[in-house]
């Protein structure tokens, strides 16, 4: 089976990450802990976003705590004869400029320091995550998808993709007969496992 992995919010907590370094920022409590962006989590606008952004993401690229089981998870898939391939929206590595370059090679680094191996991997742009990611998936003829992002899980689902959506509080709405909500690394491994 071939699988696609996302990254951030699937092999990172997002979220977690969003909240804690926000309120840092912010120097305040989320709005709506339930958002996706910082807009949406602390009702900032996007200029304030880009500051937010400017001071904790490249951190975040650097420091970002994997997913528990994670790890162990994706070799398990790998070992079973399962091909893994890292689709990934992550911010400013599709771009082809210096600032794509370092994106890229910051996610590259935190892919090698916790010992992750891939079997191929696909920069999606932030501008069009849905279409990229499908053709991402389409590339690698992925068979399931593990995701977190709802707008981009419900597209793939919508084109026929099979999603395993990591849950977070910004995807509690989102139900589709193609998707799953998985909890944890060893529900993702239970699944792979019945399909």
């Amino acid at each position: 089976m071939h699988i696609g992995v996302d990254c951030d919010g699937v092999l990172t907590d997002l979220s977690e990450f969003i909240i804690e370094y926000g309120k840092k920022w912010f120097r305040r409590d989320p709005d709506n802990p339930d958002g996706y962006r910082a807009t949406e989590v602390f009702g900032c606008s996007k200029v304030q976003e880009a500051f937010f952004g400017v001071r904790y993401f490249f951190s975040y690229c650097k420091n970002a705590h994997p997913r528990e089981n994670s790890l162990s998870v994706i070799e398990g898939m790998k070992s079973g004869g399962h091909s893994v391939y890292q689709i990934t929206a992550r911010r400013f590595a599709a771009y082809k400029n210096p600032l794509g370059l370092y994106s890229k090679k910051l996610y590259t680094d935190w892919i090698k320091k916790h010992g992750y191996s891939f079997d191929g991997t696909f920069y999606c742009t932030e501008k069009d995550s849905n279409g990229d990611k499908l053709k991402g998936c389409r590339k690698f003829e992925v068979d399931i998808m593990i995701d977190d992002n709802p707008k981009v899980s419900k597209y793939l689902a919508d084109n026929g993709v099979k999603v395993l959506l990591f849950d977070a509080p910004y995807n509690k709405y989102l139900h589709h007969p193609n998707i799953k909500r998985v909890y944890s690394w060893d529900e993702i491994a239970k699944a792979i496992e019945t399909e």
